[in-house]
């Protein structure tokens, strides 16, 4: 076995151990809310508990309280998040191109005429052939304006890659290159399978909260009405008190599981720079799109809602709302930069005081000559418009 197998293995053991790490902490996390939402249920449901509580006497409160309605409440909302978790996964599935066209990417097949696909295509192939890869399926974020990318796909033989608009029509093909090498750096370690089941793990959690808002607007709505007939309303109370435990605890477990989603992102992004200067051989290009990131100031903004739950598998932040802290899903962009080009100097780097004009001339113009190129136009048939 060679070295770079010996490291290929390890990339994956470790890929799996933080896999293993993030199950483990959600499972931990749906316990402990499972268990606070079935004490509440007891509580609130239980006959003769108030009687109990009343005499102060802790033997006769524990035996007032009725423990199959605490464990079947636990389990339904243990239920609820796991089965909502395993859903989504299993919805996205192992196929990259199933996620990147949940996340609207429109697949490039073909031969295409448009000369900067062309580019992107060769692109994808050369750093495919570098990295010992599969060649992934290749798609393109129609009518995104921000430089981003992202790479999905649990194995390497189902990746698909996807770039916005706005990369093809402002990066040169050296930059070009080092963003897209820096997808299949992600599909080479395998954080593409981890970043399924985190979309599918705080997906859950966010099914508890909008479980919660529900139970809390139809305890509110029928407890009224309830009030109005009867004058009793405990029902409806006990309603009103399970459902905001339920968007409270939804609420602090989506945030939870985005911070967690947020730190798994930024810990493999400076690796996955690393890994793609090793495809292309030039740090530069890598560096001078992050600069052309910052240069354009609307960074890697999405404006698609739909990709909000995959902001954490996008080349750069694709939220301007969410760039720094413990949400955000990548290191800060001046610190990227500067692993990448030590000199770094925002105050007199022509890239990151470049104009936007000037970039996108330069890109189209490179990539009209560049083309035809030396890897020519290898996928036959009809083109996908994009």
């Amino acid at each position: 076995m060679t070295s770079g197998d010996r490291s290929h293995y390890a990339i994956q053991r470790e890929a799996r151990r933080r896999s293993s790490l993030f199950v483990g902490v959600f499972l931990l996390a749906t316990a402990i809310i499972a268990a606070i939402v079935g004490m509440l249920a007891g509580a609130l449901l239980s006959p003769g508990l108030q009687t109990a509580f009343d005499t102060g006497d802790p033997g006769r409160i524990a035996a007032s309280i009725d423990w199959e309605i605490v464990l079947l409440a636990g389990l339904a909302v243990a239920a609820v998040i796991g089965g909502t978790a395993i859903f989504q996964i299993i919805r996205l599935g192992t196929d990259g191109a199933t996620v990147a066209k949940a996340l609207g990417a429109t697949e490039v097949t073909g031969e295409h005429s448009n000369f900067m696909i062309r580019r992107y295509v060769n692109i994808v192939e050369e750093t495919a052939l570098a990295a010992a890869l599969p060649v992934p399926r290749i798609f393109v974020l129609k009518g995104e304006k921000g430089i981003n990318a992202f790479a999905a796909g649990a194995e390497p033989s189902k990746a698909a890659v996807a770039v916005t608009h706005g990369a093809l029509s402002s990066l040169n093909r050296a930059e070009l290159s080092g963003v897209v090498a820096h997808e299949m750096a992600h599909i080479r370690s395998r954080d593409t399978a981890l970043n399924v089941r985190l979309m599918g793990l705080v997906h859950g959690l966010v099914a508890l909260y909008i479980i919660g808002r529900i139970a809390l607007r139809g305890g509110m709505v029928g407890g009224a009405g309830r009030h109005r007939r009867s004058g009793n309303n405990k029902g409806a109370g006990a309603i009103l008190a399970i459902g905001l435990a339920l968007l409270i605890l939804g609420g602090l477990g989506m945030l939870f599981g985005r911070m967690m989603q947020a730190a798994v992102s930024r810990q493999r992004e400076y690796l996955a720079d690393a890994t793609a200067v090793s495809f292309t051989g030039h740090p530069e290009g890598l560096a001078n799109a992050l600069k052309k990131i910052g240069a354009l100031g609307k960074s890697g903004a999405i404006a698609s809602p739909k990709a909000e739950e995959a902001r954490h598998m996008m080349f750069s932040n694709a939220s301007a709302r969410l760039s720094g802290g413990m949400m955000s899903t990548h290191p800060p962009l001046l610190d990227r930069i500067r692993a990448l080009d030590p000199s770094f100097d925002p105050a007199t780097d022509p890239v990151w005081n470049g104009r936007q004009k000037d970039m996108v001339r330069e890109a189209r113009t490179e990539a009209a000559s560049d083309a035809g190129g030396p890897w020519g136009l290898a996928r036959g048939g009809s083109a996908s418009q994009s």
